[in-house]
């Protein structure tokens, strides 16, 4: 079968209500630099693009109820909802996901697609091969060293995101198949559940199943079903990030392994972030 050749993350989509209130904290809280900022009248939503690092985030906010988007908001309130790898030819992408029974929902020829979750253990794959325009990340001279040296998060790169499933082992083989990429390892997070990582294009995907049901995983996956859950952050200083969100109001709490530091959801737009000072195991990276 076709393997989908995938070069990089592109953005990560969140779903939220407040976008102007959304964009400021951002901004405020994490340095954010934004290149987009749009309203679609087709798809009844506002839109914006930004970068914190190296890592880019799509803001969704349907105005109305009615579209996929609006939908979705009503129902799982303010919350993660896709990501999107870009490849180098969108026909054999899309033919890689037609093999493997994967139904495609949005298809806009030369453009886009987008998957249903479904079919793809929680996770909803927006694929494209183009860059987006004015991405900063493009120009000369980009750096991501603001983040790291100056601002107090001292965030150096994206650690993983990370994906609640059901079925590790089934996910894990879909992923592998999908890509053509090996595990890039396995770990046992007591309280948590069962991890396996795998390093897609430019970036780790770490999937994990719940260890029981008093699991945060099993929780959210009660809440949201088996999707996207969080994302990974290696800092330079867990304390110097502990103490920058307590200057701003916001709670923290234990995150999923040892030393990690969590962003409560209820404070961030409900979606997760972690916090490491750790390295990605193996890290192709280096």
């Amino acid at each position: 079968m076709t393997t989908l050749q995938v070069e990089k993350v592109i953005h990560i989509n969140q779903l939220l209500r407040e976008f102007a209130a959304a964009n400021r904290f951002y901004a405020d809280v994490f340095g954010a630099v934004e290149y987009m900022n749009n309203y679609d009248p087709g798809e009844d939503r506002d839109a914006s693009l930004f970068v914190i690092g190296d890592t880019c985030i799509e803001l969704f906010s349907p105005r109305g109820e009615e579209s996929l988007l609006g939908r979705s908001l009503a129902r799982f309130g303010d919350s993660w909802h896709s990501f999107e790898w870009k490849v180098p030819d969108i026909e054999a992408a899309k033919a890689a996901f037609d093999e493997r029974g994967v139904r495609v929902t949005t298809y806009r020829p030369g453009s886009f697609f987008m998957t249903h979750p479904k079919d793809g253990h929680g996770l909803l794959f927006e694929i494209c091969p183009d860059e987006m325009a004015n991405d900063p990340r493009l120009g000369p001279g980009w750096t991501t060293a603001p983040w790291r040296d100056e601002h107090p998060l001292g965030i150096d790169r994206l650690h993983s995101m990370g994906a609640a499933v059901v079925d590790l082992d089934a996910a894990t083989a879909f992923l592998s198949d999908l890509t053509g990429t090996d595990v890039l390892y396995r770990a046992t997070r007591p309280g948590v559940g069962e991890v396996a990582g795998l390093f897609i294009g430019d970036t780790c995907i770490e999937l994990v199943q719940p260890d029981s049901d008093d699991s945060p995983v099993a929780r959210y996956i009660a809440r949201y079903g088996a999707r996207l859950r969080s994302l990974q952050f290696r800092v330079r200083d867990v304390d110097a990030v502990r103490g920058h969100f307590v200057a701003h109001g916001l709670r923290t709490g234990p995150g999923d392994a040892e030393g990690w530091l969590a962003l409560a959801p209820e404070d961030n737009y409900g979606v997760l972030y972690q916090f490491t000072e750790d390295a990605l195991p193996d890290d192709p990276r280096g």
